[in-house]
């Protein structure tokens, strides 16, 4: 059974999106270069709400003591953005991340730039994992519980990542575009959510160690009935 699911998953990953290398977000993923003075932690979430995309930016830059550092210039381009480029502001200065948000999601890769003085982490680039949808369960369907639920989205981009989740169960894997929840994790449930995030990650060579930049796009069917 195992096998089974494991290649109709493989099955359905082609015809949603091609596996191959040069469609995964991670080809085009840069560590870039930097002074190895700052620690730089981004992260670029989005998300679909009442059908419209919403994507926020959060950056945290400290120093080799874990200090936050103020008045940095952080910005984030991507070809979509108006102007190309967007900077991010500190949300409560001088402690806070820096942050910003666009009323869409940028299709194709980020570059971060983050600059104080002489020290800096530039162009460091995630690969853009595109918008998905989400082909089954569909909004408001009713699916039968106890028995296995098949799952799909597709991928316009491959993703490094995927998190496949139910108020009942998570599977974090590859995004193969396609998930089988078994029987055992669908149980009886009304206003049931399935949510599929789909994630790249880069670490950023010109930082300090645990420096990163990553990219999430998250889409849901809620709700639907599970009898």
């Amino acid at each position: 059974m195992k096998r089974i699911l494991i290649l109709a998953a493989a099955a359905a990953a082609f015809a949603c999106g091609s596996t191959s290398s040069n469609n995964a977000a991670t080809s085009r993923n840069n560590a870039g270069a930097g002074s190895s003075t700052l620690k730089v932690q981004g992260d670029i979430n989005a998300s679909t709400t009442a059908g419209a995309p919403l994507t926020t930016f959060s950056v945290t830059v400290s120093d080799g003591a874990g200090n936050t550092v103020g008045g940095a210039t952080v910005t984030v381009q991507n070809a979509s953005l108006t102007n190309g480029s967007i900077t991010l502001v500190q949300a409560v200065p001088p402690n806070g991340p820096y942050v910003n948000s666009v009323a869409s999601f940028p299709t194709g890769d980020f570059r971060l730039d983050v600059v104080k003085g002489t020290d800096s982490v530039q162009a460091v680039v995630v690969g853009g994992p595109g918008m998905p949808t989400i082909n089954a369960p569909v909004l408001n369907a009713t699916v039968t519980a106890n028995t296995d639920l098949a799952v799909s989205w597709t991928t316009p981009v491959v993703a490094k990542q995927v998190i496949v989740s139910t108020r009942d169960m998570t599977f974090t894997g590859p995004d193969l575009g396609a998930y089988t929840i078994v029987a055992a994790q669908n149980p009886v449930r009304a206003g049931q959510r399935v949510r599929v995030d789909r994630f790249n990650e880069v670490s950023a060579a010109g930082g300090l160690v645990g420096s990163r930049l990553s990219v999430m796009y998250r889409v849901a069917i809620d709700p639907f009935t599970v009898q």
